[in-house]
């Protein structure tokens, strides 16, 4: 017979899992309700180190998005990589904007992908839209940080031959790697494009090269892309978190992104 302190955490167990998953949900709802508040479906491509960081206010000065490219040079404070951001399906430019004032306070030049729109397009058209940006504004072996699709998207661009010097690394977010089974079943096209026999899928997967380039964090609760989001030849971790989107603001994912980030420096 199984002790009885089990009987008891198990439901116990369930209940925060459900309250995590609920919480994720507001989160995401919250998420998008503030980037639509700010204006950030279609923010500025560039946002330059320590960039009004201090207060979290968006910079006025920037200008037009078309003039961005020529007024932010190349390049973080202290040789510091450019960074950018590539959020997850159904998810505005915004979505990532406490992890992007993050990184201006740590001295990067951060791009972020309006053009991206809701990220519902293909994985290959996103790709091709998010280097022809990386192109426009000089961007040679960047440090990508994807969530979800993001992730994706980001292989993709580091293992095309006309795109591969783009990306120097990347940091994935709650990318499901490996597939997700129940993807071919869902309501929408977008949706449908993660299950593990998708073409797509199946060309990232075959790839090897640029795994020991990539580190894959991954929710211990992830209701959305399970446990997929290993990666053969990277460096995966797990974390203590639940949900698909409030690992996104975790102080333990912060963690992890600086060590990534200073392992690069140190490296290079």
């Amino acid at each position: 017979m199984e002790p009885a302190v089990h009987t008891t955490a198990t439901p116990r167990r369930a209940a925060a899992v459900a309250g995590g998953v609920v919480l994720d949900a507001a989160y995401a709802v919250w998420r998008h309700a503030a980037s639509l508040a700010r204006g950030n479906i279609a923010s500025p491509s560039v946002h330059t180190p320590q960039e009004d960081a201090a207060s979290g206010h968006e910079a006025k000065a920037q200008g037009a998005d078309s003039f961005a490219a020529e007024a932010v040079p190349h390049g973080g404070t202290a040789g510091k990589p450019d960074v950018v951001l590539i959020p997850g399906i159904y998810e505005p430019a915004g979505f990532m904007d406490p992890l992007r004032r993050r990184l201006q306070r740590r001295g990067h030049r951060v791009i972020v992908l309006p053009e991206l729109g809701y990220n519902r397009k293909t994985i290959p058209e996103c790709a091709a839209l998010s280097a022809a940006r990386m192109r426009e504004l000089g961007v040679l072996d960047a440090v990508v940080i994807a969530h979800s699709k993001g992730g994706l998207i980001g292989k993709l661009i580091m293992t095309a031959p006309d795109t591969e010097q783009l990306v120097g690394r990347m940091l994935a977010i709650g990318t499901p790697f490996e597939g997700t089974r129940y993807s071919r079943y869902a309501p929408t096209r977008p949706l449908r494009s993660f299950y593990p026999d998708h073409p797509v899928m199946g060309l990232l997967a075959k790839n090897l090269e640029v795994n020991s380039r990539i580190v894959s964090v991954g929710a211990d609760v992830d209701p959305l892309v399970g446990r997929t989001t290993g990666l053969a030849g990277a460096r995966n971790i797990i974390l203590p978190v639940t949900g698909h989107f409030r690992i996104l603001e975790d102080p333990r994912l912060f963690a992890a992104v600086d060590d990534f980030l200073r392992a690069g420096e140190q490296a290079g």
